[in-house]
């Protein structure tokens, strides 16, 4: 049996979960790798057996993402074309992790198609959102990545379709410990916007990690930092993590058991309806950094860690999804081990 997983790479949350599934995705069959979409810096640890360019979105600098660059650097007819290309005939089963260009060939295709993300959730009705919603956001949800089945990652469950993030293997092996500084990730603000607020708290250590730098440097108070492997590590040792609302960081954050504080893009509504269920749970929140100041005041003053627990979900969820392509297609059964 032959899949052909998709992974989304705006941003860094996809490629993140995406390693531990895959790797138990080929216990039991045989998987190829597309890639899709810019503004990563993960690497990925296994062969990517097509990089096409797909469609995504570019960050900005003041809280939101970057309208002319995505409007410039994204081809509707150059997507049209990929999906076409791609050999889908040759694979059973797509999965795609918000990946557009596998899950319209599969559709087109007729291969079975299973849609596992952070987005996927938000489609169930049962998982909190804000109460006001972007109607135009909601159906880029629906069929940005369509799909016969659609397996929703969350920090909680909501049904049997919902499944805890897949943690990586690195980061259950980290060793957690409080050394007194502050992790920042904010890849949609600029370096000075940041450094700018963050010198406001001139007694608190903070690390930024940054996607507009490529050197590290020092002001004061405040390390700057590119993205690096570095930065999950300092993530284990830090007193707590301000950051995005982007599910990736924030489910690691929580996994390590870590004080969180999260600032949502603005317009993604991924990272608003992230931010107002991590609200639900305890997490503290604004809706800017640069309005933000006085609520980050208050939360590095409080202690309290929200008490989330973050399961291992990820051999249930690949099995779930084998189970219903062979339910769908009548295939022979595999054998999975207890």
């Amino acid at each position: 049996m032959r899949v052909l997983y998709g992974i989304q790479c705006t941003g860094n949350g996809h490629i993140t979960r995406s390693i531990n599934i895959i790797n138990e995705l080929r216990k039991h069959v045989t998987v190829d790798v597309v890639t899709s979409g810019s503004h990563s810096e993960v690497p990925i640890p296994f062969t990517v057996k097509y990089r096409l360019s797909g469609l995504s979105y570019y960050f900005g600098k003041n809280g939101s993402y970057d309208f002319w660059q995505t409007i410039t650097k994204n081809n509707v007819f150059r997507f049209i074309r990929e999906v076409r290309k791609i050999p889908i005939q040759k694979y059973d089963l797509v999965v795609s992790d918000f990946e557009p260009i596998t899950s319209w060939a599969a559709m087109r295709n007729d291969v079975f198609c299973a849609h596992v993300s952070n987005q996927a959730a938000l489609l169930n009705k049962k998982v909190p959102k804000p109460l006001i919603i972007n109607p135009f956001a909601k159906l880029m949800l629906r069929y940005f990545c369509p799909a016969d089945k659609r397996y929703g990652l969350f920090y909680q469950k909501y049904g049997d379709q919902t499944f805890f993030p897949p943690i990586r293997d690195e980061v259950k092996g980290l060793s957690v410990a409080d050394h007194g500084y502050y992790v920042v990730y904010l890849p949609f603000y600029s370096d000075e916007r940041i450094v700018d607020e963050l010198a406001k708290f001139s007694e608190v250590k903070w690390k930024v990690y940054s996607k507009h730098t490529t050197a590290e440097y020092v002001k004061d108070n405040i390390e700057v930092y590119p993205i690096s492997g570095k930065f999950t590590k300092d993530m284990a040792l830090a007193s707590g993590v301000l950051c995005s609302a982007g599910f990736g960081t924030t489910a690691e954050a929580l996994y390590l058991g870590k004080k969180l504080f999260v600032i949502p893009m603005r317009n993604q509504f991924e990272q608003q309806c992230n931010a107002y269920a991590l609200e639900k749970l305890g997490v503290r929140s604004c809706k800017s950094l640069t309005n933000g100041s006085d609520s980050i005041a208050s939360w590095l003053a409080d202690d309290t860690i929200p008490t989330v627990r973050i399961k291992d979900d990820v051999r249930r969820l690949t099995q779930q999804i084998l189970t219903d392509y062979i339910n769908d297609h009548g295939a022979r059964q595999l054998e999975f081990s207890s």
